[in-house]
């Protein structure tokens, strides 16, 4: 068994010992042999890395940084110094027992590696394969338990073991990492009683354990496997798991702050849940032809509303605009965790009230007017599979099913209410959607002209259940 899968299994073990005695046990320094956690490598802007890359370790508290090793084609091997990537202040004793390790690696690099794990050392020279997915974290909430322990109900370690066999050349991750936001409630303890609760007396809910349990244990097949491409979702929000996020995945340095609790004359609460910059990253597919990826911080606003948060959500839009003004060789996707125009179920409906099947309205109001330049929007936040068309607009695709609890599965005819976004805006009709409840990820594979991608649906054990296919900004799947 490889090294990194020990030490996560010795993790996971320090996890269930932990959370079945006093809840301060359960954020205590981590009693397991010295070694890395966890190891892989987030794609990042070019500002950030010469190669477009940063490498992350995760190691127990208390143990030294390792280093990254690298090496270039016909050089010899270098060892290169991490960096503690500090934990979020004011957010003690939540991440204390681990410490997380950053370093962007090299351009030209043919290899590197964290003690012994071989994590990316360079994005994709050509594009063959992507892998897409989010939501993906087991929920625990004081409302609804999924049943974490059981691989049907939160198949994550499946789909990972699945995805890693589909050989991606970048994986692009949309958001809602971690769903364990409550204690474990005594009835549903078969369900999740190994799950750390939120640290008492701190205004978010996630901690170093928390992560481990959602997110670097089941999801230690991909992690190391090809370079993530990731991007904040609403369960990323400052006062759920947002300091976990900004310290492990946000691939910026300096942004582990972004959401450390605010001190007030009361206490610390929580910091206000604002987009972060948005930033683009680049992946050749063919000679002569690129793609790229806007990547916009989606975490905040009102899903059934459209409220003030719009407008401080708008620049980022515009800024994603702007970054894939259309180019020859270049297509854009943009990223972005809430759908922009995506829909869910009646069975949300409330007796008496009147239905509004969109989703994420602050974001639709936002993006209004900015979405020319792409071939694909990618979202997820709806916990289906889902494909929608607007006439005259890039289609919509949503992947919310990577292992959150899904959304009923019936009940998604096509809407025939407009999206209005106010102020007389409202988007097109939609002509056409393709809806899946069911748990799962999807592969893209470039087809031969610019922008034309063919997308396979896959089950947790890998297997196709319905395949989609892009061209000319048209997305069609059966």
């Amino acid at each position: 068994m490889p090294r990194l899968i020990v030490l996560l299994a010795a993790a996971s073990a320090a996890v269930c010992t932990a959370t079945v005695g006093p809840a301060a046990a359960a954020h205590a320094p981590i009693d397991a042999p010295a070694g890395v956690l966890s190891a892989y490598a987030l794609a990042a802007p070019r500002s950030e890395s010469a190669s477009g890359l940063v490498a992350r370790a995760v190691v127990p508290r208390g143990a030294a940084c390792p280093a990254l090793t690298v090496q270039a084609p016909r050089d010899p091997a270098r060892r290169l110094a991490m960096a503690v990537r500090p934990a979020p202040a004011d957010t003690s004793p939540a991440f204390e027992a681990i410490t997380v390790c950053s370093r962007a690696i090299p351009a030209g690099m043919a290899r590197a590696s964290i003690a012994g794990t071989a994590v990316p050392a360079h994005l994709p020279t050509r594009v063959r394969r992507l892998a897409l997915l989010g939501d993906s974290g087991c929920r625990i909430a004081s409302w609804q338990v999924q049943d974490c322990a059981s691989e049907s109900a939160w198949p994550l370690g499946r789909l990972a073991q699945s995805m890693v066999a589909d050989r991606p050349d970048a994986i692009l991750f949309n958001g809602d990492f971690f769903y364990r936001e409550a204690p474990c409630p005594p009835t549903a303890e078969d369900q999740c009683g190994s799950s750390p609760p939120p640290v008492a007396g701190l205004p978010f809910t996630d901690s170093a354990y928390g992560w481990m349990a959602d997110v670097l244990v089941p999801l230690a097949p991909v992690l190391s496997a090809a370079p993530l491409i990731v991007a904040r979702g609403n369960h990323e929000a400052c006062y759920r798991g947002g300091n976990g996020y900004f310290l492990l995945l946000d691939p910026r340095e300096g942004t582990q702050d972004t959401c450390a609790p605010v001190r007030t004359d009361k206490g610390l609460k929580a910091a206000p849940t604002l987009p972060t910059a948005t930033y683009a990253l680049d992946l050749p597919v063919s000679p002569g032809r690129t793609l790229r990826l806007a990547i916009v911080d989606s975490a905040g606003g009102s899903d059934t509303q459209v409220t003030t948060y719009a407008d401080a959500q708008r620049p980022a839009y515009a800024t994603a605009a702007r970054l894939t003004a259309r180019q020859p060789g270049r297509e854009s996707w943009l990223m972005t965790h809430r759908p922009l125009y995506g829909y869910v179920t009646d069975q949300f409906a409330t007796p008496g009230v009147p239905f509004n099947p969109w989703t994420s309205l602050d974001q639709s109001a936002a993006a209004y007017g900015l979405l020319d330049t792409y071939d694909l929007v990618f979202g997820s936040h709806a916990h289906i599979a889902q494909a929608v068309q607007l006439t005259g607009l890039p289609p919509q695709l949503v992947l919310g099913n990577a292992g959150t609890l899904l959304d009923p599965a019936s009940g998604y005819p096509l809407p025939t209410q407009p999206l209005d976004v106010g102020d007389g805006r409202a988007y097109p009709s939609p002509r056409w959607a393709w809806v899946a409840v069911r748990f799962g990820y999807a592969i893209a594979q470039p087809g031969a002209a610019p922008g034309q991608w063919r997308l396979s649906m896959h089950d947790p054990q890998g297997r196709q259940f319905a395949r989609c296919g892009l061209s000319d900004r048209q997305l069609y799947c059966r």
